[in-house]
């Protein structure tokens, strides 16, 4: 989703992120209508939504019933012949078997330009002794040491694992880590709070195989005290039984999830700079991390729990999802106009090193209340046009 923030220099490289993933999505105002919360758009997208099964579109008119303005979740997934989505069962959070999800390394291995080594891990990056400017980039491939050397160097390892690469990177000039001339590498770490909500209806089975196509943004700015702004409710993949606890008699997991519609919550995390990511001596990272923002949250899970119930779901189980559901991390390497205050410039580019550009979720300086991809990669866009990336 497009962040409600969005300011209009940013809009073209949406535009550009959604038709490179082929994202499926509806335009508010159309027959069907879109995100009630959307930002201005120069255009429709690329592709119509997809289509709902029909107990999910049951359930929308159960919540248009409410008064509610459910909307088709924009999907960047493939339809077109050759390469065509299965909408099989296991889309949500798992590769796909057929490249039909689009995924950043297949759209970039398409190209032809692009070589990608697998079994390798980046470990260290030097600079040149003078401290401007990275060198060389060391690596694993397969226990094996690997060296490469480039003009620019572009770190896109996601908030955690390149704020982790930086810390680990310390020399002489930097002993505080790569970059870090704020202190700021590694700190502000968001996640996102994230709660999994299982709406059960014993009277009906749930049948569909593709659930994730619809989402609720009434609560977005305001929930029912008006007092804040909320967050974003949408479908998940389906929940099988082997995800829920194993306390639970596998008979009981089976009956609830054959009835059962899934569903993600999500609220703002906000950035606390002792919300950290820290490189053990051992190799490991540790993650530090006290929620934030979690009264939104609460109240947030208690609209979508009215909402179900309302909608023929007499049992609502939920579950927040604690610092491993690290899907939606940003921070760690904020962007800002302050190099005292900030750890990249606002292409993404370190103050400190100049062609050094982390290109990932670390430069949010906060995090909104919804899927950070399509943001990240309108970012990479705007980077790479104005960054001079694609000379």
């Amino acid at each position: 989703m497009r962040s409600g923030h969005q300011d209009t220099e940013l809009e073209p490289f949406y535009a550009e992120a959604e038709r490179l993933y082929r994202v499926h999505g509806h335009q508010r105002g159309a027959e069907r209508p879109g995100d009630p919360t959307a930002p201005p758009r120069s255009g429709p997208f690329p592709h119509p939504p997809v289509e709902h099964e029909p107990h999910v579109a049951d359930l929308e008119r159960r919540l248009r019933r409410q008064g509610l303005h459910p909307f088709p979740l924009e999907l960047g997934i493939d339809l077109a012949l050759g390469r065509s989505c299965l909408r099989c069962g296991t889309c949500d959070g798992f590769p796909c078997r057929v490249g039909a999800k689009r995924d950043a390394e297949t759209r970039a291995l398409r190209r032809g330009n692009v070589r990608l080594l697998t079994h390798t891990r980046v470990t260290r990056l030097d600079t040149d002794r003078a401290g401007r400017a990275v060198t060389t980039v060391h690596a694993l491939r397969e226990g094996r040491p690997v060296t490469v050397t480039a003009g620019r160097v572009v770190l896109s390892a996601g908030a955690i694992n390149s704020a982790a690469l930086l810390l680990r990177s310390a020399n002489e000039q930097y002993p505080d880590g790569l970059a870090n001339g704020s202190g700021l590498v590694g700190r502000n770490l968001m996640l996102h709070n994230n709660s999994v909500v299982v709406a059960v209806d014993p009277r009906r089975r749930n049948p569909v195989t593709f659930q994730k196509t619809l989402a609720v943004n009434d609560f977005y700015h305001s929930g029912p005290s008006g007092r804040y702004p909320l967050g974003n409710l949408q479908l998940m993949g389906k929940v099988r039984p082997e995800m829920l606890p194993a306390a639970c008699p596998h008979g009981l997991r089976v009956g609830l999830t054959a009835h059962s519609l899934d569903w993600g919550v999500m609220s703002e995390d906000l950035p606390d700079p002792d919300n950290r990511v820290t490189p053990a001596p051992d190799g490991q990272i540790v993650l530090r991390r006290e929620p934030t923002n979690l009264r939104a949250h609460r109240e947030l899970l208690r609209a979508a729990r009215r909402m179900l119930r309302r909608a023929g779901y007499p049992l609502v189980l939920a579950h927040r999802m604690g610092i491993d559901a690290t899907g939606h991390q940003c921070g760690t390497t904020v962007a800002g106009l302050d190099g005292a205050r900030s750890v990249l410039d606002p292409l993404r580019r370190s103050h400190q090193l100049r062609n050094l550009y982390v290109v990932d979720g670390g430069y949010f300086p906060s995090s909104a209340a919804v899927n950070p991809t399509l943001t990240s990669a309108a970012r990479a866009l705007r980077t790479a046009r104005l960054g001079g990336l694609l000379d």
